[in-house]
């Protein structure tokens, strides 16, 4: 469960992020609710959350000002600013201390529920390259280092393709990531996974569809439009030829 530290002195807004985050997607819970960047300064160093989701202008101490004080003490936090704000200037200074992302108010269902899946998504990839790190053994033989060069290319394409399925990822543009001819890395693909790219990419939108379906109160537009389908009809006619029952039946089962 990741923990989820909120500033904001809107009450409104503070509390509209407290039940989207804990009833929007599952695995984020709300760790502390700070009302200027004082609070939040305090609080960041009592509870150390995962993430920290701040205003900027807030009063006793602003969010920037916050931000510059944690990150003297707290490397590894994702901060995200939220802002109705827009001057190039906070996007400047947010930048400097390494801020994960910059929203702006009034944020969507959807773009909260996509920061937090991808938020979601780099933290299983680290978990998964810590693993192969703290288990892998290097192979000096030639074919086999080969080898593993290829599956480290899967490994990579799969991890793009994960990290961006609201979108429109095609094998031209994931080829072009990992340097390679997009018939080689078609043939790659299929030998190493058994799969052409086209099915593993629809099988990995299906099952974040499913996982959304099963774990949030996203509507069925909504969990579309996050697994890149653009067509609610279309979304809807892919997951039952996939999943034998329709994205609202399966969320009743």
């Amino acid at each position: 469960m990741y923990r989820v530290l909120i500033v904001e002195d809107e009450k409104q807004i503070r509390e509209g992020l407290r039940q989207l985050i804990e009833n929007l997607i599952g695995g984020f819970k709300i760790a502390g609710v700070a009302v200027n960047g004082k609070e939040g300064l305090e609080l960041a160093r009592a509870l150390r959350p995962d993430i920290i989701i701040t205003d900027i202008r807030m009063p006793v101490m602003d969010g920037l000002e916050m931000i510059s004080s944690i990150r003297e003490q707290f490397a590894d936090v994702d901060i995200y600013i939220l802002s109705g704000y827009e001057e190039f200037e906070y996007a400047k200074q947010a930048l400097r201390y390494r801020v994960t992302d910059y929203l702006l108010k009034p944020i969507s269902r959807i773009e909260l529920a996509q920061t937090l899946e991808r938020y979601k998504e780099k933290r299983q990839a680290q978990h998964i390259q810590e693993e192969e790190r703290t288990a892998g053994t290097e192979n000096r033989d030639g074919k086999a280092g080969a080898s593993r060069s290829s599956r480290k290319i899967i490994r990579e394409v799969k991890e793009y393709v994960q990290q961006h399925l609201d979108q429109n990822i095609t094998l031209q543009e994931v080829a072009e990531k990992v340097y390679l001819n997009a018939q080689y890395l078609s043939y790659l693909f299929k030998c190493e996974t058994g799969q052409n790219y086209g099915e593993f990419v629809t099988e990995e939108r299906i099952g974040k569809a499913k996982l959304l379906l099963k774990d949030t109160n996203l509507k069925i537009r909504e969990i579309s439009v996050m697994c890149g389908y653009t067509h609610e009809k279309y979304f809807m006619s892919v997951f039952k030829q996939h999943a034998g029952v329709t994205p609202s039946q399966y969320r009743e089962l």
